[in-house]
């Protein structure tokens, strides 16, 4: 299979505040996207998945 990009924007809660994020993700389908991001928002910046709220995945077209 092949990997697209996917945009995914939400908000991310750092500290006592929430920011907006947009990210741009490599994978093979929407569920595996938003997968990647959780794993990498958790493991950089020690969030866990109630405090990652996603408004949008869009599949990027080129």
């Amino acid at each position: 299979m092949e990997e697209k990009l996917f945009l995914i924007e939400g908000k991310a809660k750092m500290g006592y505040q929430w920011t907006k994020f947009r990210k741009l993700v490599s994978a093979i389908n929407k569920k595996v996207a938003i997968e990647k991001l959780y794993s990498e928002f958790g493991g950089n910046h020690k969030l866990k998945r109630f405090q990652i709220k996603i408004d949008l995945v869009v599949e990027k077209r080129e």
